[in-house]
């Protein structure tokens, strides 16, 4: 008899669309089912069915009264979390994809403000103090769902560590990885092809711990320096203001699949992520350097606890646009940097896998079930 067919698990999700967050409870989904378990994706809406495996059986609810009848529930939103602890009678899984108070740190600092807080008008000052109460209220209240008795588990190891260690409760790591049989180098394409380099950089301008606008200025730098680089962004999102009708962004690419994006790391030449310490995982960054390209990354818990040595990246503090632009210009000059970059990143993202992924959700599960 199997014993885990008998127990359901539903995935929730408040939207399915784009982004790496939903890649990642998409693919927990579709192990979870590999597993032996009876599951079902549960979601409000669907914006991109493409974007769901064919394996994942989803159901489509209007609120929170129709949700299926599962007995163990999964969520990553902290709302979401709250809002199936305070629904349903039965075990609710939080599955944290990132701090989410660190982006509201950050906009209470001025550090991160997308254009929606950017206050210019004439009640400005108003409309500022109104958001800083709004940015302390939400992150009450997102602490107030990690103290919940949930059953708690993270994708990377510095977030496992912030709910130990700030809210108690065992945590259990089940990291993210990626298919080796997308992502993968292409050995045989010279290094930048016709003497420009080619630059990519992924996330939305909209999400402000991303920090792509120090990217934009790092490129600014070298083209003033008359370097020879060409900026293919990708975003789940259209491209913001500055990224609009200018000749900073040479191609803008959104609504990508899976194997298109693992086509444009093998076509890039180096990859950069000026992100904050808001990223969770960052999960491109691993497709990147398994892809061969080199990295240019943040300092950043995330990015640092890929591994204990920090030769297979080109690391750059925060807000550093010049740094970044120095460590492109370092990679188009040495040859020899380039080469070890390329291949201990390589060797590092072959630790990310799938596989793994699933043997440590596997492992977790049977606990969470007995």
């Amino acid at each position: 008899m199997n014993r885990k067919g008998n127990i359901k698990i539903g995935c929730y999700l408040r939207n399915i669309g784009i982004s790496g967050g939903v890649k990642v409870v998409l693919q927990h989904a579709r192990m979870i089912q590999e597993l032996g378990y009876d599951t079902v994706m549960i979601t409000k809406r669907v914006e991109e069915v493409a974007f769901i495996p064919p394996e994942v059986r989803v159901e489509e609810v209007k609120d929170m009264a129709d949700l299926p009848a599962c007995d163990i529930y999964t969520g990553t939103q902290f709302r979401d979390v709250k809002a199936l602890y305070e629904t349903v009678k039965a075990k609710v899984i939080h599955i944290s994809h990132l701090d989410e108070r660190v982006d509201y740190r950050a906009r209470l600092s001025g550090e991160s403000l997308t254009d929606k807080y950017r206050r210019t008008g004439p009640f400005s000052f108003a409309e500022r103090y109104f958001d800083r109460l709004k940015f302390r209220k939400r992150i009450r209240e997102i602490e107030s769902v990690y103290r919940l008795p949930t059953i708690k588990a993270a994708i990377s190891k510095h977030l496992a560590q912030i709910v130990e260690r700030e809210y108690g409760q065992k945590c259990v790591l089940i990291q993210n990885g990626i298919d080796p049989r997308v992502f993968y180098p292409d050995a045989a394409r010279p290094w930048g092809e016709g003497g420009r380099v080619r630059i990519l950089s992924i996330g939305s301008m909209h999400v402000g711990f991303k920090g792509i606008p120090d990217t934009l200025d790092a490129v600014r730098t070298l083209r003033k320096e008359g370097r020879k680089v060409e900026l293919i962004r990708v975003s789940p999102t259209g491209p913001a203001a500055e990224e609009r009708g200018t000749a900073l962004v040479d191609r803008f690419y959104t609504g990508l699949d899976e194997k298109s994006v693992a086509a444009l790391y093998r076509e890039s030449d180096i990859f950069i992520s000026s992100s904050l310490e808001g990223e969770g995982f960052g999960l491109p960054a691993i497709e990147a350097l398994m892809s061969g390209t080199p990295a240019i990354l943040t300092e950043i818990s995330s990015y640092l606890n890929f591994d204990e040595r920090h030769d297979f990246a080109s690391f750059v503090p925060v807000h550093s646009p010049e740094e970044i632009a120095r460590g492109v210009a370092a990679l188009m000059d040495d040859a020899g940097l380039r080469q070890r970059r390329i291949q201990r990143g390589f060797e590092v993202a072959s630790n990310f896998t799938l596989e793994k992924t699933k043997e440590a959700l596997g492992r977790f599960l049977e606990e969470v079930t007995g």
